[in-house]
């Protein structure tokens, strides 16, 4: 691992992980440790109902109770510098959708004050929020979905635009009062796909002050079977071309998921091939984090740049928009 972080313990974070659940936690913490990552968001619920929803946070905190655990829910930034500097994994509760919400706008401070602390505005299809990336209609915010971003900015949850509509995106961005990011999501132009985004939203999340992480997902990368981590890094270099390095993350979203998986969560073929899937070579796993540094100075970005991306980047933006 090239250091290119001053000699301070480095944040190397993950900002889309559906996989690191509580019961996987075992398992998949080797793999994360054996990457060099610190500090992950993990999917706590996207479709789920509020009270499935409220349970998976409880699980968090049964987790972050447990001393024998080196493990720890982290609500700031300063949380998730502790844990690393006491080379503990900071995990920050993440929800991909705002269907645990239901129609319930007083549910987004009650979620804020139980740790959740990133919140999508969407999944895929479409809802009481808003359209997603795979709803034809594309129609945008709702009204009860600019209530709920008002309230995500008032209370301190960053807003994420993954799995976002296009017009929900355009919607969003022009009513933001503060920095948005794209957790897990590439670009439109390298890779076309309704899940990248186009480069007015790029740019429209990059004058928020906000962050774009890439996405490992091998149909979001290239259209190579099997494409690789240096398919990755050119969508880093398209948006470092295009608003500035300081505005890209890691967001991976790598998950070991089965046929009953896939229809659950009502995937369509056109853009998410059926599992199992083949991730890109060089960047499989989190088994294979240990030489981002490396990969992105190859590139052309600078030491300073590739600390931004592999963590400090989107620490930036929680320290402004974790007012809570």
């Amino acid at each position: 691992m090239v250091d290119v972080h001053d000699g301070h313990t480095p944040i190397r974070l993950d900002a889309a992980s559906p996989n690191l659940t509580p019961r996987r936690l075992r398992h998949e913490l080797p793999r994360i440790r054996k990457g060099g990552l610190n500090t992950i968001l993990s999917t706590v619920a996207a479709l789920e109902p509020p009270q499935t929803a409220l349970a998976a946070v409880a699980e968090w905190w049964r987790v972050d109770s447990d001393a024998g655990q080196p493990v720890r829910v982290a609500t700031s930034t300063g949380q998730i510098r502790d844990a690393v500097t006491q080379d503990e994994l900071a995990v920050v509760m993440h929800f991909q959708g705002t269907t645990p919400l239901a129609d319930n706008l007083d549910l987004v401070s009650a979620y804020q004050r139980l740790g959740v602390r990133v919140m999508q505005l969407t999944y895929n299809a479409g809802g009481l929020v808003g359209d997603g990336c795979l709803e034809e209609r594309d129609a945008g915010l709702t009204k009860f979905g600019r209530n709920v971003l008002a309230e995500l900015q008032r209370v301190g949850i960053t807003v994420d635009l993954s799995h976002a509509g296009d017009r929900t995106c355009t919607d969003a961005l022009a009513a933001t009062t503060g920095p948005i990011i794209a957790s897990h999501s590439n670009v439109r132009a390298v890779c076309d796909s309704p899940r990248n985004l186009l480069d007015a939203h790029i740019r429209a999340i990059a004058e928020t002050g906000g962050v774009i992480g890439l996405n490992a997902f091998p149909a979001f990368v290239a259209t190579d079977p099997v494409p690789s981590l240096d398919q990755l890094i050119d969508h880093a270099v398209y948006i470092g071309e295009l608003v500035g390095a300081e505005h890209v993350g890691l967001g991976f979203d790598f998950a070991d998921e089965d046929e009953d998986d896939y229809d659950y969560y009502g995937y369509d073929e056109r853009y998410y091939p059926r599992p199992p899937w083949t991730w890109p070579t060089g960047i499989a796993s989190w088994n294979d984090c240990a030489d981002l540094e490396e990969a992105f100075l190859r590139r052309g970005f600078s030491p300073a740049e590739v600390a931004g991306i592999v963590g400090e980047n989107f620490i930036r933006v929680f320290d402004e928009t974790w007012t809570g």
